[in-house]
């Protein structure tokens, strides 16, 4: 089954109309090299361009390469709903990232729409308009409801106690960097520990470089 939508699959460029491969998992695959620093600038625009465009374009040389990749991002990927959620929550954290969520995705399509993304190849505009419709019925709704939700008086303590759990357990920057913890990390280290004893870990983890 395929929802490609081939009529938009084209952006024009220097008075050249390149042809487009706007599927979902190209378009996934294409934001995962731009960001890859194990890749020279060089190499993420060559492989970008190879992924996402189906015509010729060795006449181009890096500089238009650049300039053609961001016009295909300003016309094809930026959509209008992703503007408006910028201009919206200008301020916010993100709510979910296709890497980190990828599995939660996935099963949010299979639950809610019987798709299974593994075998399906959905444009990008249907792919985000299916991953908006998700319902609260999903886990990566829930999760992402945890991530944003804030705490307020109304809440009782073992409401906001759980909160601040998930929103812990499902924290975007969960990583580790340079072998240091995160904030989210820290935060779990130190959980449930008193004032003393939260001194002392403060001080291991210090001496171990992890903060």
């Amino acid at each position: 089954m395929s929802f490609t939508n081939v009529k938009t699959n084209h952006v024009d460029f220097e008075g050249v109309r390149y042809q487009l491969d706007l599927s979902f998992r190209i378009v996934l695959l294409y934001f995962q090299l731009i960001k890859d620093e194990g890749l020279t600038p060089e190499e993420r625009i060559n492989l970008a361009v190879i992924a996402l465009v189906n015509s010729d374009t060795s006449n181009l040389d890096l500089v238009a390469k650049s300039k053609l990749l961001d016009t295909i991002f300003h016309d094809k990927l930026y959509t209008e709903r992703e503007k408006r959620r910028e201009k919206l929550f200008k301020h916010s954290k993100p709510s979910f990232s296709f890497d980190d969520d990828e599995d939660l995705i996935k099963a949010g399509f299979q639950q809610q729409y019987g798709i299974d993304l593994d075998t399906t190849n959905l444009s990008w505009s249907k792919f985000n308009a299916m991953l908006d419709g998700l319902t609260d019925d999903t886990q990566f709704r829930k999760v992402t409801t945890y991530r944003t939700i804030k705490l307020n008086d109304d809440m009782s303590d073992e409401q906001k106690e759980l909160i601040k759990k998930m929103k812990l357990l499902y924290s975007l920057d969960n990583v580790e960097h340079e072998g240091k913890l995160t904030k989210s990390e820290l935060d779990l280290e130190l959980a449930g520990l008193d004032m003393p004893h939260k001194a002392l870990r403060m001080q291991e983890l210090k001496k171990t470089g992890k903060i």
